[in-house]
């Protein structure tokens, strides 16, 4: 049986069969729009082909939301919202994906299936945040949990509390719009000058540089959790994003707070001192919502998903501080992540299938081989070398200081760069960190850059318990190790990590490994391998490119290496 899941916003597919995840992609990564919200058709196609099927061949589709949310009598404002998610939308789009004439593609009727002249196909619409809360505890190693939704809203819901046994998930608590966390992060990352619902971690970069305290007993008063009902409240008349107002604020913030920061707007003490007071609100509430969940169920396991949770600084209190014993999160928590959610659901919940697949690592995209990698080098008129063994080579040039792009096997389908598309450097050059601005992601000074740490030696060098393999926490360095690595030690003595296992990623492992023989050190700076404000790169094409359009000094990309002249 095959399943296809589909997201809109962070547009994504994925494809399981029989309950085995065989890929997933996300639609930025090839219509190179970052966080794209086209309907995913790149991403439709590219899971079509990877399970060698076509879309007729699909037993179920299933959409990770519930476009009958949507609609509203038409007196209410709501009606005049434009969401892509109506009704019409799929059935739609699917087309895109039949050959053959128009008559093959003619549909003759809609219900819960699309009924084709020739063929059909079950079509579902399933609840957001049940989407959410699929992605995280069926492919989780835990057959029982307490599972945390929080995000910015899905289908009239900001955040839901569910109970997670087996192959069920039973919701037993929410908080409905306009109380959202995540608007609300939204509003203050346009406040301190930023994108909403693209830059957040910005300030969580910039909060690190403040004072905690400055602002927070304002936010206090803005931000809280109510026991008693188990919801979310703000104080709206501090926002105006549920008028759906380009500014997400209202005046009253500014006279709470200041005027707001513009883009080119110099970045003051004012604006960390913000930011942190913030991030350390929304910390505290999002624990108090933990520890109320932990006394509702009881149990000593959590599940995270949602836009919110990328927050991997709040993630890594909620571990440390939380009274729960495990806490997991998948590899993709935003709404790209639904798309396997929503999968899971129907095969999980619906069909009421037993459990079968549990995600260990995030290697779902597309891969490419050595004759395709050379075709696309020859193709450049580029000169290249073949390894037999490129990891070797790779871990020489950065001991040597140089900064490499790291191009093998399938694309990571979340956010992070997971060691193969990645731009890795020496950790233990305090400067590596400028050098690497500089030259190619032309970031913010105060934005960190991650570890990877064999998972061997990860209590080595952090306070931690559980690996950490999808860099969705953040963990304290151990005090002695922070003047080895200086290039990934946060202004807070922090590291946003991931721990790299030698049956999830045999190459990276072995890069590591080798640079770990050279100099002690069993870990890398890693970032994703793309230029600021692009998509992480996909194919050959793109990984050359970048390659020769930024600072880069060598490319290793499958068996070959390329060196640029002077290096």
């Amino acid at each position: 049986m095959y399943i296809l899941g589909l997201n809109d916003s962070n547009s994504a597919a994925a494809i399981i069969k029989d309950g085995i995840l065989l890929a997933a992609a996300r639609e930025e990564r090839f219509d190179r729009i970052k966080f794209s919200d086209a309907y995913p058709t790149n991403a439709v196609n590219y899971c079509l082909r990877e399970a060698n099927i076509s879309l007729k061949d699909v037993d179920h589709i299933v959409f990770a939301w519930n476009p009958g949310h949507e609609i509203e009598p038409q007196e209410s404002a709501a009606a005049v919202r434009a969401h892509k998610d109506f009704l019409h939308y799929i059935p739609n789009n699917l087309l895109r994906h039949i050959s053959g004439d128009k008559l093959n593609k003619k549909i003759t009727a809609i219900s819960e299936k699309i009924n084709f002249h020739k063929g059909n196909i079950d079509l579902h619409f399933v609840p957001h945040h049940y989407s959410h809360a699929a992605s995280s505890f069926f492919v989780s190693p835990y057959n029982h949990a307490a599972i945390l939704t929080l995000d910015a809203y899905g289908d009239d819901i900001t955040s839901q509390f569910f109970i997670g046994n087996e192959n069920k998930l039973e919701a037993i608590g929410d908080t409905k719009f306009p109380h959202s966390m995540g608007q609300v992060f939204a509003a203050i990352t346009q406040y301190l000058g930023y994108r909403a619902n693209s830059d957040e971690w910005k300030v969580m970069g910039l909060a690190a540089f403040g004072d905690e305290n400055k602002y927070y007993e304002q936010f206090s008063k803005l931000i809280r959790f109510d026991q008693s009902r188990g919801e979310l409240r703000f104080d709206l008349d501090y926002f105006s994003f549920y008028f759906w107002s380009p500014r997400r604020y209202s005046e009253q913030f500014i006279e709470l707070f200041g005027a707001e920061r513009y883009e080119d707007d110099e970045l003051s003490q004012h604006h960390m001192d913000i930011a942190a007071s913030f991030q350390k609100r929304v910390e505290d509430v999002v624990l108090e919502m933990c520890d109320y969940l932990y006394k509702k169920t009881g149990f000593d396991t959590l599940c995270l998903s949602g836009g919110c949770t990328m927050n991997s600084k709040m993630n890594g209190r909620i571990e440390k501080e939380s009274a729960f014993k495990n806490v997991w999160l998948a590899s993709s928590s935003d709404d790209a992540g639904c798309s396997i959610g929503a999968c899971y659901y129907y095969w999980n919940q619906v069909l009421e299938k037993e459990r079968s697949f549990n995600m260990s690592h995030d290697y779902f995209g597309p891969e490419y081989t050595n004759a395709e990698i050379k075709a696309a080098l020859d193709d450049s008129l580029i000169s290249y070398d073949y390894l037999e063994n490129p990891y070797k080579e790779a871990a020489k040039s950065i001991a040597e200081n140089k900064i490499i792009c790291w191009f093998q096997g399938r694309m990571e389908f979340g956010q992070r760069a997971l060691g193969n598309r990645s731009i890795l450097g020496d950790p233990r050059d305090i400067k590596m960190k400028d050098k690497i601005n500089h030259l190619v992601k032309h970031r913010e000074w105060y934005r960190p850059f991650a570890p990877s740490i064999l998972e061997e030696y990860q209590s080595d060098f952090f306070h931690m318990q559980q690996s950490s393999p999808f860099m969705q926490k953040i963990y304290d360095f151990k005090e002695e190790k922070k003047s080895i690595v200086p290039a990934v030690v946060h202004k807070d003595g922090t590291g946003r990590l991931q721990t790299v296992n030698k049956n999830d990623n045999e190459k990276y492992w072995c890069l590591i490994n080798e640079f770990r023989k050279l100099t002690g050190v069993p870990l890398l700076l890693n970032t994703s391998f793309n230029d600021n404000d692009e998509p992480i790169i996909c194919t050959p094409k793109q990984a050359i490119r970048t390659f020769f359009g930024t600072g880069l000094h060598e490319l290793y990309i499958g068996n070959y290496r390329i060196k640029k002249q002077g290096f």
